[in-house]
Parts: C-alpha cells; sequence; structure tokens
C-alpha cells in the first residue's frame, strides 16, 4: 500500500496499483450504521479521493461481517422530540445525501463490493458507487425498508433507484418494502455483478483498473429513467393512479411515509438534474422526521420491541389481562356510541379507517341506534374509538401496574391497536397527557378518568421522557 488514512468511521488505503481501497467500520456496533460521524466522512474521503493522483478509483467495502444495516434508529427516534423547525430538519438532513452526491461526481470510478446485507442507507451509499458487485450469498438482503419504519429514504434511494430500474420496480422496493436477494437484484438491474465472496475485492478492484467509467448515468446528457416519466405518459399516469389508490386502501391515511414516498419518485423523476431532485427527497425526508407517526413506529416496533420479545409479552400475565381490558373498553365505547344514535356502519368504517379492530357490539344482527340520530363528526367518533383502549390502559399506568413499554408493545403486537400509532401509550403521549385527559373530559362519562390519571397527568405531562 502507498497510503493510508484513518478516519473515525472508516480508512482510506491506496495500493501500488492505483485503486483506493475504503473500508467502513462503524465502532460501537455491530453492523455498520449510519451515523453523524460516518455522514461527513464520506464526503471528506470523497474529497481526498477526487484530490489523490495517486488514486485512479475506489473500492468501497465494509469491514464488518454484513455491509450496511440503515439508520442509526436510537438516534432517530430522538428527532420528533428536538422540536426542529422545518428548515432546522431540512438541513440536518442534507449531509449524507451530499456527501454521496459528492462520492458519485469526484471524477474517478467507484464500485461497492456488497458482501452481506444492504437495507436503508447502506444500499443508497451502493447507489451512489458507478459499480456494484455483491457476494453469491441468497440469505444476503437488498431494500429500502424505511417505510416500513415510518420513514422515507433519505439518501437519494427514491432519485437514484428509479433511475436505476424504472419507476415501477422502484416503487416495488421502496413502497412495498420488497427485498431482493443477490439473483434477484441481478436480474432486476439492481447491482452489476453476483461473484463468489472470496473473489468479491477483487472483483470489485479489476473492475475500477479496467474501466473508463467516470460518471453516473444519470448526469449525462439526454439521460431518460427506463419505462419513462411523468404522468404525461399514460403507464407512469396509470402507475401513479394504482400506487395512489393502493395507499389509500392499505393505509388509511395514518401513515404519511407511503404517500411521500410516492411523491418523491414521481416528482423528482420529472426534473432533469439529480441535484433538483435530490432537493424534492430531502424537503419530504426532514418533514417526515418531524412527524410523531416515525418516532412512534421506530420507538415501539423495533428499539422497543428488541427489549421485551413476543413470547415474553406472551407469557406475561399482566399483558393478557390488558388485551381484555382493551377489548372489552372498545366494547362499551361502541355501544355508548350506539346510545348516542350513531350508526352502526359509521362505527365500523371509522373504526378500520383508524386501524382498529371492528368492534363486536356494532357488527351484531341487532346492533342499531337506540336513540335518535345524534350529529358528531367523524374525527370525534375514530378518536372515540381510539382513546377508549388507551384510557384501560392509562388507568393501569397511573397505578404503576403495567409498564408503558410492555403495554404499548401488547396492544400492537397482541391486539390490533394500530402501528401507526407506537401503541396505547405513544397514542396518549403524542396527545400530551393533559391533552388526553381533556378529551375524555369532554366525552363525558363514556370515557370516565380517574384521579390517579388525572394527577399524573398534572404532575408529569408525559408518559416516556424527551428522547
Amino acid at each position: 500500500m502507498t497510503s493510508t488514512q484513518s478516519f473515525t468511521t472508516l480508512s482510506y488505503r491506496v495500493g501500488n496499483d492505483g485503486v483506493a481501497f475504503i473500508e467502513i467500520d462503524v465502532a460501537g456496533h455491530k453492523h455498520n450504521v449510519l451515523t453523524p460521524e460516518l455522514h461527513r466522512e464520506l464526503g471528506e474521503v470523497a474529497e481526498k479521493l477526487a484530490a489523490d493522483e495517486a488514486a485512479s478509483g475506489a473500492v468501497i467495502h465494509s469491514g464488518k461481517a454484513s455491509f450496511m444495516a440503515g439508520g442509526d434508529l436510537n438516534r432517530i427516534v430522538r428527532y420528533y422530540d428536538m422540536q426542529r423547525s422545518a428548515a432546522e430538519a431540512y438541513e440536518q438532513s442534507l449531509t449524507y445525501t451530499q456527501s454521496l452526491r459528492q462520492l458519485e461526481t469526484c471524477g474517478k470510478p467507484v464500485a461497492v463490493a456488497i458482501n452481506g446485507t444492504a437495507l436503508g442507507g447502506g444500499l443508497e451509499l451502493a447507489l451512489a458507487g458507478h459499480h456494484r458487485v455483491v457476494a453469491d450469498d441468497e440469505s444476503i438482503e437488498l431494500g429500502l425498508p424505511e417505510v416500513s419504519l415510518g420513514l422515507i429514504p433519505g439518501g437519494g434511494g427514491t432519485q437514484r433507484l428509479p433511475r436505476l430500474i424504472g419507476l415501477k420496480n422502484a416503487a416495488d422496493l421502496i413502497i412495498m418494502g420488497k427485498r431482493r436477494n443477490p439473483a434477484q437484484a441481478l436480474q432486476l438491474g439492481l447491482v452489476d455483478q453476483v461473484v463468489p465472496a472470496t473473489e468479491l475485492l477483487d472483483h470489485a478492484r479489476r473492475w475500477v483498473l479496467e474501466t473508463d467509467v467516470r460518471q453516473q448515468p444519470w448526469d449525462q446528457k439526454g439521460f431518460r429513467v427506463p419505462g419513462g416519466a411523468g404522468l404525461n405518459d399514460m403507464k407512469i399516469g396509470r402507475l401513479f393512479q394504482l400506487l395512489t389508490a393502493r395507499i389509500s386502501a392499505d393505509y388509511c391515511h395514518n401513515y404519511p411515509a407511503p404517500i411521500a414516498a410516492l411523491r418523491c419518485l414521481f416528482n423528482g423523476t420529472t426534473v432533469q438534474s439529480m441535484d433538483a431532485a435530490l432537493r424534492i427527497e430531502t424537503r419530504e425526508f426532514s418533514a417526515i422526521t418531524r412527524n410523531p407517526v416515525a418516532r412512534n413506529m421506530i420507538r415501539t416496533l423495533f428499539i422497543n420491541r428488541a427489549r421485551y420479545p413476543r413470547r415474553e409479552l406472551k407469557e406475561n400475565q399482566q399483558a393478557q389481562e390488558l388485551v381484555q381490558q382493551m377489548g372489552t373498553a372498545l366494547a362499551q365505547q361502541t355501544e355508548a356510541l350506539l346510545s348516542e344514535g350513531i350508526n352502526p356502519v359509521v362505527i365500523n368504517n371509522l373504526a378500520s379507517a383508524a386501524g382498529l379492530p371492528r368492534p363486536a357490539a356494532a357488527s351484531t344482527p341487532d346492533a342499531s341506534p337506540t336513540a335518535g340520530a345524534k350529529d358528531m363528526d367523524y374525527a370525534t367518533i375514530k378518536q372515540r374509538l381510539l382513546a377508549a383502549p388507551a384510557l384501560a390502559a392509562a388507568e393501569r399506568w397511573a397505578t404503576d401496574d403495567i409498564d408503558p413499554v410492555q403495554a404499548d408493545l401488547a396492544s400492537v403486537l397482541l391486539w390490533d391497536y394500530p402501528k401507526y400509532t407506537g401503541g396505547v401509550m405513544s397514542h396518549i403521549d403524542t396527545m400530551g397527557l393533559e391533552a388526553f385527559v381533556k378529551f375524555c373530559d369532554d366525552c363525558g362519562s363514556t370515557l370516565p378518568v380517574s384521579d390517579s390519571l388525572r394527577q399524573q397527568a398534572q404532575q408529569q405531562g408525559k408518559i416516556y421522557p424527551p428522547g
């Protein structure tokens, strides 16, 4: 090796043949994850590569068993509580995007050697390379699963992927969350080579030495998105309508990420400049990070879920009692709404729209309003249906009878409380304890609040501590 330089999260070594090896190895993590340091240092190493006369190109590879798992969820989940302005969130979201842009425009060929699973920001890094080589291992997964976290890709994934494999295939990976193994990725055009793991770095190095590629296809004059782009194209217009309808049916407008990803895909591919397209994505991504849905989903479904396995929840007698109480609370609230003259069909439809199970009390043949029809806006009915199971859990939490983390997990994993809320306690926390108590009070005797819960609301205001 002619020269070596170490950064905090990666190292840079140039061999006698002029190929730089950039090894990513984020300390303190079992898998490589995106950290602010890695965001910044990728840009710094891109600058070094561009200026290094000894380096003709580079191979990016991992120093760990997998390539990269994506973002640091513990860091991302704290974003919402930071109460950043739209401008602050946008600026904070730019660093990784800018670093990857520096990498792909450095003027030298960059190959990415993918030795293991590359998800989220890991795959976005690979997409910023000019050539992707992946190990021949069926267990390797390549994908952009951010939507399942309540997020969208924020490192150029919504812009590079459709320009590489077309809008329809990109939507399958980004909106539908599909993952691909190496053979499938090769067929799709997501990667350029599948080679034996022992030959991975050698194939990547050889490509750098033999290629004359210095620029991404989308930075070349006359580039067109494969399969077309823009709603004036009839095929693309039909695809947009199909995806819009599917998102509406699957997510009932409760999840902001899928529709934001759709906007990125279709709006971003209508502009010629990749820099303009990336600005569209960054605006959407930064807005999503300021939304409580992403915070709630990540905290409950990924961070807290790792603390309490599903089996442990099922074996916990207090989780099982809570599940029964939540079901009873929903049934009682349904009966109260029926007695107030609300049509059972309306109750069923609004429960489904909220992501709740259909209340049995509103589904039986003899269920009908028992009082004169009463005007009540749909948002209030929906909130009452969500509040009833949450209040049942909150009353137990107020007397230290249950742990809020376990209550959230049990409500989502063992019952059917909607995932976008993060669970019953996260739903209350998003509203704020005092606001939740006030809502219950405004609903009258159908949602009675105990003195202990009222006292907790006055003293704490929040269930989860900030961050």
